[in-house]
């Protein structure tokens, strides 16, 4: 029933969210471009309000730290890594009338997750930053943040210690070892217990921005206990897409994001918190979901002499996962 009333937010969400691009509706201007499905990004030297949709259109605005739209002096480019083929860079060049808005044309996002790097320049000030963008643009990511606002689950842990983030109709943890860059991908049920993915045909990428950026596909462990794979542990993300697709079912959702709040990516912005101290990675207690309801309890095995600890609650009782 959650998952239902998950893909039924999602549905609703997305179809408003797009709602702008289906009727000719008012011309971008710098008054209403935050209202048209836009995610905005706060740098420290001010915040970048971006519109892009499916067919690679972009419409970007610059804004001063005091919160007022640069009108004049604006220049900037934007380059993405495509699916196929060498990077291609657009020149942002300005609206008309607009009140300060930048246009560009990049190629069509035919990707599960495109890279878009972006350099600003205000008063010879770079503004630099990394977009990853389902194949929906930013109106998917709108309507995700949405359904990922109902979950309410900003400030709660995994049975891991890792993250968690709603992604279409599932809730996933996400954990990974600050010394080798390891990370795991975790599915979770409703009480927040891992469980396997059964017969769904099931991927996973991530998309992490930072000190630096890259995106990595996420591989299934031997035993389906969790999606596995490994990042620079040098980035240290302030930002991070994950997309999770689920047979032909693509789901993206932009980690802690909500409708209408800025992303804050500047020098001083917190870093997700997705790295522990670890060692060596033990199987947790994993819920298996029969058809009858039935829940039985495994314990994965390990090796290694883990120094660092966490208890994970299940039915039952609790254990120790030493990494």
């Amino acid at each position: 029933m959650s998952r239902l009333v998950r893909s039924m937010l999602v549905a609703i969400a997305l179809s408003v969210a797009v709602a702008p691009g289906c009727s000719k509706g008012p011309e971008v201007t710098s008054e209403n471009i935050a209202e048209q499905a836009a995610l905005i990004e706060q740098h420290d030297g001010g915040s970048v309000v971006w519109r892009v949709k499916p067919d690679g259109q972009v419409m970007a605005l610059l804004k001063a730290p005091d919160g007022k739209p640069i009108e004049q002096g604006v220049t900037g480019t934007m380059t993405v890594k495509p699916k196929t083929g060498d990077p291609v860079t657009a020149t942002l060049v300005p609206v008309e009338k607009s009140g300060g808005v930048l246009t560009a044309t990049l190629p069509k996002l035919d990707d599960e997750l495109t890279e878009v790097s972006y350099t600003l320049l205000a008063a010879d000030k770079p503004i630099q930053g990394t977009l990853h963008l389902p194949k929906g643009g930013t109106e998917e990511l709108f309507a995700s943040a949405k359904v990922s606002a109902e979950a309410k689950l900003d400030d709660k842990k995994g049975p891991n210690g890792g993250v968690l983030q709603v992604v279409g109709e599932d809730t996933v943890e996400i954990v990974a070892n600050d010394a080798t860059g390891e990370v795991r991908v975790y599915l979770l049920d409703d009480n927040l217990q891992v469980v396997k993915p059964e017969n769904r045909k099931i991927k996973i990428k991530l998309g992490l921005s930072g000190s630096g950026a890259e995106v990595i596909e996420l591989s299934p462990h031997t035993e389906g206990l969790y999606f596995e794979g490994k990042l620079n542990a040098q980035i240290k993300p302030k930002k991070m897409t994950v997309v999770l697709v689920d047979g032909d079912v693509v789901h993206t959702a932009l980690w802690g994001h909500h409708p209408g709040k800025v992303v804050v990516i500047g020098v001083g912005a917190p870093v997700i918190a997705i790295f522990v101290n670890t060692v060596v990675w033990v199987a947790p207690v994993v819920v298996v979901k029969h058809k009858h309801h039935h829940h039985h309890h495994h314990k994965g095995k390990g090796k290694g002499k883990g120094k660092w600890k966490v208890k994970a609650k299940a039915k039952g009782g609790s254990i120790k996962i030493s990494f």
